[in-house]
């Protein structure tokens, strides 16, 4: 995605930072041979920065050395030298029930991106897709009448997850509030921004946190899009459901990831 690479950009632009302010003096491919100055680089960012970034910049780096390799444009791949850090596996934040509906009930519905806002929640919390498949969805996509969206996620895969009434009832009244110049059928997207047109994962990423820390006061904070999410499975799986339907339902690959 284009998120992803800018963030890959951003590691290696990091990365070669630090060499021009280490080893001036060496030339690119000494630079890029060097082990000692591969481990100071990730010490150093281990000073500032969470495991899990670190993780994911040497990751980058190791696929960039690869390539490199591979092309011979260097002739050590120092890739195979150095091993990812194991990253912690902290618990992710879920919500109570009751948290989730005073967050949800509490969303006015007097304007179209107050509706939005309210649909995109229920969405999160009735589905437990990503944000990111989210704002994919276009009308073809979803059948309100039958309460089925069809989700795209990762690897172009595609699902198709029940929707409660409540989330049933939030999507009609923000279709039925879209302008009628926008066109309700075809593959144009679901969620629209100001400007009718697809609306971000960021702008709904803002959104989200806005009338979490406005509803939810102190707690909202650590509200985000995964946290309906994780909220989503959870209370699935309080209420008996089984971690197979639930990692079907979410997309998951392993079941050690639902789990």
């Amino acid at each position: 995605s284009e998120h992803t690479l800018f963030n890959y950009e951003l590691d290696l632009r990091q990365w070669m930072r630090f060499l021009n302010r280490k080893a001036k003096h060496l030339p690119d491919r000494e630079r890029l041979t060097d082990l000692k100055l591969l481990r100071a680089f990730l010490g150093e960012e281990s000073k500032r920065y969470e495991r899990s970034t670190v993780a994911r910049r040497l990751s980058v780096i190791k696929g960039f050395l690869k390539y490199l390799y591979r092309e011979g444009e260097i002739d050590t791949n120092l890739a195979k030298l150095i091993t990812l850090p194991k990253p912690h596996h902290k618990l992710p934040h879920v919500m109570k029930q009751e948290e989730v509906e005073k967050l949800i009930d509490g969303v006015p519905a007097a304007t179209l991106l107050q509706k939005r806002a309210k649909a995109v929640m229920e969405l999160l919390y009735s589905t437990g897709m990503r944000i990111s498949e989210l704002v994919q969805i276009t009308y073809d996509d979803i059948d309100v009448r039958k309460g089925l969206v069809r989700v795209r996620g990762k690897g172009d895969k595609e699902r198709l997850i029940p929707m409660g009434r409540h989330c049933q009832s939030a999507i009609r009244d923000y279709i039925d509030s879209v302008p009628a110049a926008v066109s309700k059928k075809g593959p144009d997207p679901l969620f629209l921004n100001r400007e009718g047109e697809r609306v971000s994962v960021r702008t709904l990423q803002r959104n989200l946190r806005h009338y979490a820390v406005e509803i939810l006061g102190g707690a909202g904070t650590k509200v985000s899009p995964h946290t309906f999410r994780h909220s989503c499975a959870t209370h699935l799986l309080a209420r008996g459901a089984g971690l197979r339907e639930i990692q079907e339902l979410l997309g998951h690959e392993s079941l050690v990831t639902t789990q």
